[in-house]
């Protein structure tokens, strides 16, 4: 069908650029003939034969019309027969499809637009596949916890009374684990739907608001003999939402002390650049590899996908982060070296209407 339309345009433009040129020819000929004509004696019969050549000529250019129609219609659908099947593939789920798109004209470009096109729905079924294998295997551990030692207690297969308290702290702790996936699952989804927004925007006084964070955090930091400590050089004052800030910051400050060994420690710095506060948390912890660091915005994304429960979070912590954070219109950035620590900056708007979103190097 394609090649057919275009043969017949292609034929049709050509045929008549060829027979305005013919009906040119024949009126400078037939002009040129009468000019002849008064000053010699030209009989009808070579007059009848310029015009049998004419026609011929017509004829010619007919034939040689459609054979060009034919080969140029050719040479032009194939891609477009190619990128149609392409298509139809990339529908039916096989994005790893690819058609030839090397040169520069109209066609390549849309060859290559539909190659993007398909490597970007590879790119998002690929993490769509592995989000949900992360998610069930985020709830399978903790259920399976759950149920163990709930079946002990239950069955009365518990040694003593303190062993009972004991697998009824394991069961608590559990569940408070599965309802915070299941909150942060919530949070990421109801940003994707921007029901997030409008962040609920007050004036925070942010010297004494990190302070309190920070002795919070203090206070877990000190079982691992990790010390926090804060650098505020001056008074700083944000517009912001406080209890979506403080869910973003203690993800960040949770992450520092978790992955600092003992006797290291974790800082909080504030400072101001431009139109943005910005919020620094750096470590003296085992680091992130280069090649990692990119990706730590992701969701369900871990550094090191064998690490145990007891020693890395749900892998959503991050990613909440940066949705909290651009939702004020600021940006947030990671810096880190492996053995030596990992500087994470939030930077926040200090007024609204402030709009940077996104993440940088």
């Amino acid at each position: 069908m394609i090649r057919s339309r275009i043969a017949v345009k292609l034929g049709a433009s050509i045929l008549g650029l060829m027979l305005v040129v013919l009906s040119a020819l024949y009126l400078s000929l037939e002009q040129l003939m009468v000019h002849v004509a008064q000053f010699r004696d030209i009989s009808h019969a070579a007059s009848s034969r310029v015009e049998q050549m004419l026609v011929l000529a017509a004829v010619g250019a007919i034939l040689l019309t459609a054979g060009l129609a034919i080969v140029l219609s050719h040479r032009l659908a194939q891609p477009l027969l190619a990128m149609r099947r392409a298509t139809r593939e990339i529908s039916r789920g096989q994005y790893h499809i690819r058609v030839p798109a090397s040169g520069r004209d109209e066609v390549s470009q849309l060859g290559q637009a539909i190659n993007d096109l398909a490597k970007h729905l590879d790119y998002l079924d690929k993490t769509r596949k592995q989000f949900l294998a992360d998610v069930a295997h985020e709830l399978r551990t903790p259920l399976t916890y759950i149920k163990g030692y709930s079946e002990v207690v239950y069955k009365g297969m518990a040694e003593s009374p303190d062993a009972v308290n004991r697998y009824l702290a394991l069961i608590y702790e559990e569940t408070q684990r599965v309802e915070r996936l299941i909150q942060d699952l919530f949070t990421l989804a109801q940003a994707d739907e921007g029901v997030l927004l409008p962040i609920h925007r007050e004036k925070i006084q942010v010297n004494e608001w990190i302070r309190n964070l920070v002795d919070r955090v203090s206070a877990r930091a000190a079982t691992k003999d990790v010390t926090v400590d804060v650098h505020i050089a001056q008074t700083f004052c944000v517009e912001g939402d406080p209890v979506r800030l403080e869910q973003a910051l203690i993800n960040v400050l949770d992450n520092a002390v978790r992955y600092t060994l003992s006797g290291g420690m974790v800082s909080v710095a504030v400072a101001q650049e431009g139109d943005f506060l910005l919020l620094q948390v750096s470590d003296t912890g085992i680091g992130i590899p280069r090649e990692e660091l990119p990706y730590i915005w992701e969701r369900l994304y871990r550094v090191e996908k064998s690490r145990s429960r007891g020693g890395g979070g749900s892998g959503l912590g991050l990613a909440i982060v940066k949705q909290i954070v651009e939702s004020h219109g600021g940006y947030v950035s990671a810096k880190s070296e492996e053995g030596k620590g990992t500087v994470i900056t939030l930077g926040v708007p200090l007024h609204a209407g402030v709009d940077t979103g996104g993440d940088r190097a």
